[in-house]
């Protein structure tokens, strides 16, 4: 049994994640839990799937999510750009480097959530803040990550790409960057997570829309089994995401 779990570590996880929820049940159903606090694994899937039926107390499910999902993915796609760029401007100029690296590393440093105030006095209540906070909490990462995997390039690929009468542009193209993949790809991973984040935080500072305002509603309600079931499918967003750079790695990085 151990032999097989070494070489199938999949079958491992789903053993432990199901043995988990079996113990989650037992525990729930026989032992003195007040179910307001505690909701079996059981009634969380049921609940999941009356909210993706729409036949449950939450409101307005669909709508809902569907903001999330829009805040999720303009904050990331402004964190990838702004990410991408700042670290290349990095690896590029040592000027710019020295000059900005240090401040950003103050920034990185700061407790992200003293600065969301501002933004809700700058931008308002709505969903600008929270993609900006989404923005806030993912960049710094995928600004490290470029620059730190641009920067740690062999010379002696670039040298020899010289050699062989390849351009700027073919050098950046076919060396540079396939030998920086797997950091700027880890890094855009870890700023998918941390923009998720960011956006969920966001919506439950300042309760507007989105599904940290569902969350919020399950809460105040003492709606536990529905409070569960929004948690696992939000959960389930950044699992999806994450599958997705799974791939991207599996095709990019070899």
């Amino acid at each position: 049994m151990i032999e097989t779990f070494k070489t199938r570590p999949a079958l491992l996880r789903w053993t432990l994640l199901l043995a988990t929820l079996v113990v989650w049940e037992a525990i729930t159903r026989f032992a003195s839990f007040n179910p307001i606090i505690v909701a079996p694994p059981s009634a969380v899937f049921q609940q999941a799937f009356l909210i993706a039926l729409g036949d449950s107390t939450i409101p307005q499910f669909y709508a809902n999510s569907a903001i999330t999902i829009g805040e999720v993915v303009a904050s990331y796609l402004i964190t990838v750009v702004l990410g991408i760029l700042i670290g290349l401007a990095f690896a590029s100029s040592k000027l710019v480097c020295d000059a900005f690296e240090p401040l950003l590393l103050v920034l990185y440093a700061i407790p992200k959530i003293i600065l969301y105030p501002l933004l809700i006095l700058t931008l308002g209540i709505g969903v600008l803040p929270n993609i900006a906070f989404g923005v806030l909490l993912g960049v710094f990462v995928v600004i490290f990550n470029t620059s730190a995997g641009l920067r740690q390039i062999e010379p002696n690929y670039v040298r020899l790409a010289h050699s062989l009468g390849y351009g700027r542009r073919a050098i950046f193209f076919k060396v540079v960057i396939p030998a920086a993949a797997p950091t700027i790809v880890a890094g855009l991973r870890l700023g998918f997570g941390y923009t998720v984040i960011g956006v969920i935080t966001a919506e439950l500072l300042v309760v507007s829309v989105g599904l940290g305002s569902l969350i919020d509603y399950a809460t105040v309600n003492y709606q536990t089994a529905q409070l569960y079931a929004l948690v696992l499918i939000t959960l389930a967003i950044g699992v999806a995401g994450n599958s997705l750079f799974s791939a991207l790695e599996r095709r990019w990085v070899k």
